[in-house]
């Protein structure tokens, strides 16, 4: 029996490999556009990718979408918050051709996107929220009436890279800042926390039933992605009212697709929301190393298959998550202690680039980082 075929957009990155490999893992291969300026990507290279076409912009995404191809209708999965705006923004026409993640009303994902809309209804389910203002860095009298220090994020973050994330400690700063940026942002008060949590997940049904298996909590984060070091485990009653809300903020949105919900614990016990991921997160293959393969059930649910069946099948376990590479860094520039590290691969269930199933994309991308080394070896020698 033919099976629908499945699309996986995204970069020349972890969160696009990690979906490859959950639907890989299943059965069913995909066919990639990859966004990137590389011409030999490394995530190209994955055994389960059936085809792939290689695009530097999102017309060409576009036009690569249009000129697909197949008998069945495709299923569709979003890897970058740039991809999931650009499928919303074409939702009318693109869902005639294709399964999307999504709203049913065009455009309102993308409107959710602005972390201001985000918050404000973030607020009014009853999330607790750090102060934030949206800031313009062209003007220079603008009095931010939050108290330093400051996380400061692109205001869309469709429209931003990470780079564009810093933390501001000082007047100074924030000049300097404003100097080497030309655009709007959101000011936030930076939390004093006790860590960073995630709740990943799927929303089906226009946000009427929302699969949340667990929660993943950063051991290691990086400085500006909550990509790090991970831990992820079954949710116990200590969830249970952000879990609540989370569902409901879900449903008032509407949307359909694979996700993630980011929140802060502060040094004062409050749970704070710091945005939602219309699309698959990075740190999504958690997910799929402990039992839960989440791409696999939605690509189910999109196709007629027995996804039910599916998830009560499951049963979730605790793992440790690796982004092995972002590690190393640490390690090599000393921020992170070999023995630490070692003891911490012993303990790891998953890596972000390493899979003994699928050993080609880590490879290529150690061969990159050697490489990288070198060169700037030799170019400070």
């Amino acid at each position: 029996m033919e099976n629908n075929p499945v699309v996986v957009i995204g970069g020349n990155h972890h969160n696009t490999l990690g979906v490859i490999r959950s639907l890989g893992e299943k059965g069913i291969l995909s066919d990639v556009i990859i966004m990137t300026p590389e011409e030999k990507p490394y995530v190209s290279l994955s055994k389960y990718i059936k085809s792939y076409k290689i695009v530097q912009t999102e017309q060409q995404v576009l036009d690569e979408l249009y000129a697909y191809k197949a008998d069945r209708k495709p299923v569709v999965i979003a890897c970058a918050d740039a991809l999931s705006s650009l499928l919303d923004c074409h939702y009318n026409d693109l869902s005639e051709r294709f399964f999307l993640p999504g709203s049913k009303k065009q455009g309102d994902i993308t409107r959710l996107m602005d972390k201001e809309v985000m918050t404000e209804l973030a607020r009014d389910i009853g999330f607790c929220i750090p102060l934030s203002s949206s800031v313009d860095t062209k003007d220079k009298n603008k009095k931010i009436d939050i108290p330093l220090p400051w996380i400061i994020k692109p205001l869309v973050s469709k429209n931003g890279q990470k780079a564009d994330i810093e933390r501001i400690y000082s007047e100074e700063e924030w000049a300097n800042y404003c100097e080497r940026h030309d655009s709007t942002v959101q000011v936030q008060q930076l939390i004093d926390k006790e860590f960073e949590y995630q709740l990943i997940g799927l929303s089906l049904n226009d946000g009427n039933e929302v699969i949340i298996p667990g929660v993943s909590y950063v051991i290691r984060p990086a400085a500006t992605t909550n990509t790090g070091f991970l831990h992820y485990i079954p949710l116990d009653e200590s969830h249970q009212q952000v879990l609540e809300k989370g569902k409901v903020f879900l449903k008032e949105t509407g949307y359909s697709g694979l996700f993630s919900l980011e929140f802060l614990r502060g040094k004062d016990c409050k749970d704070y929301f710091m945005e939602i991921n219309f699309r698959n997160d990075g740190n999504a293959i958690c997910v799929t190393a402990a039992g839960f393969n989440l791409p696999y059930i939605w690509y189910l649910y999109q196709t007629g298959g027995d996804y039910r069946n599916e998830i009560n099948k499951n049963k979730l376990k605790s793992v440790y998550v690796m982004p092995e590479f972002t590690d190393l860094v640490y390690v090599i520039r000393g921020q992170l202690n070999l023995f630490t590290w070692l003891k911490d691969i012993y303990r790891t269930g998953r890596f972000m680039e390493y899979d003994k199933k699928d050993k080609a994309p880590f490879f290529c991308l150690l061969l990159q980082f050697i490489q990288y080394g070198v060169k700037k070896f030799l170019h400070l020698s």
